[in-house]
């Protein structure tokens, strides 16, 4: 008991010392800011211009990985979160890489004491920090997946926007700010980026190149090709707009219909993944004494491990089965 109450102690400590780096840190980049706003308005240079500024009108972007100076040089020398900081962006989180990072520990430490605070095993106390520190990363995977989603939704409607913005005369900068002030996020503010970087001047394959890296949807690669080859080759891109929207909403159709097909076969993994850890907190609740074996032996633990690792998989391979892209 004493030492699950120190490591208790040990957690608290470390949440603490976790919050108030943090704190720490977003206090003097709060303070930089205002030092440089100020120094903006004595020098007489414009505020939008102001690094770090978190306005919309700021044209500087704060692509740091976190707001300390020597965690974001480390961060940016670790090649292998390109994928985390990829993700965050198609998320649209505001926050950094070194924030979701720090809650990755803090509720891997809290999973783990938590179970052995209440007499779970040494492994099951790890398997519970293992599954808690993930969840920061599963949550920013799953608002990575419903943002997507919703672009994809968006994109036929914008894309009849701007060809009815083309055939009205204008160019394609301008009816790309017609669907930015137009429609909701996250189709909004990813094409209002697109118009915004190439009235900067940076060329239109590279300004709707980009939009493939914040944004995951198979679509971009064909609605890009049809643009650069009107735009190179000639051709009237209204149509291909149109064409491109058509098939779309036609995937769309696909889509759905292959959900309502496979709707019994998920809900049945669903039901047979949760079954047996359903059946197994009854058990444990109603009677601690006949499940306790399972928990203080080596034997129990090996047959419990088996037994997760294998509704894993099964987990795994009933999604994939009904998981059909279209």
């Amino acid at each position: 008991m004493m030492l699950a109450f120190a490591a208790l102690l040990v957690f608290a400590s470390l949440a603490l010392a976790g919050y108030g780096i943090s704190g720490w840190a977003k206090g003097r980049e709060d303070t930089k800011r205002t030092l440089d706003r100020r120094l903006a308005v004595m020098t007489g240079a414009a505020v939008a211009d102001v690094p770090g500024d978190g306005s919309q009108s700021s044209v500087l972007k704060d692509r740091r990985l976190s707001g300390i100076a020597f965690l974001n040089s480390l961060l940016r020398g670790m090649t292998r979160l390109n994928p985390l900081v990829r993700m965050m962006r198609q998320a649209g989180l505001k926050k950094r890489v070194g924030e979701i990072l720090l809650y990755v520990p803090l509720l891997g430490v809290g999973g783990y004491v938590g179970v052995v605070t209440f007499g779970g095993p040494p492994m099951a106390g790890l398997g519970a920090g293992v599954v808690a520190g993930a969840i920061p990363l599963m949550i920013v995977r799953r608002m990575q997946r419903k943002r997507n989603h919703l672009f994809t939704e968006q994109l036929p409607d914008a894309l009849d926007l701007i060809r009815a913005a083309l055939q009205a005369g204008h160019s394609l900068s301008s009816a790309l700010y017609v669907v930015a002030d137009e429609f909701p996020d996250p189709i909004a503010p990813e094409f209002r980026e697109v118009a915004e970087e190439m009235r900067l001047g940076l060329p239109m394959r590279d300004a709707l190149y980009n939009l493939t890296d914040r944004v995951d949807d198979s679509n971009l690669p064909i609605l890009i090709i049809g643009i650069l080859v009107t735009q190179e080759i000639g051709g009237n891109l209204a149509e291909v707009l149109n064409n491109i929207s058509h098939t779309i909403r036609e995937r769309f159709k696909l889509l759905r219909e292959t959900k309502v097909m496979t709707a019994q076969g998920k809900m049945s993994g669903n039901l047979l993944s949760a079954l047996p850890f359903c059946v197994a907190i009854g058990v444990f609740v109603m009677n601690p004494v006949y499940f306790s074996p399972m928990l203080h032996t080596t034997t129990g633990l090996y047959m419990l491990g088996y037994a997760v690792v294998s509704i894993v998989i099964g987990h795994v391979v009933i999604s994939r089965v009904t998981n059909i892209r279209v």
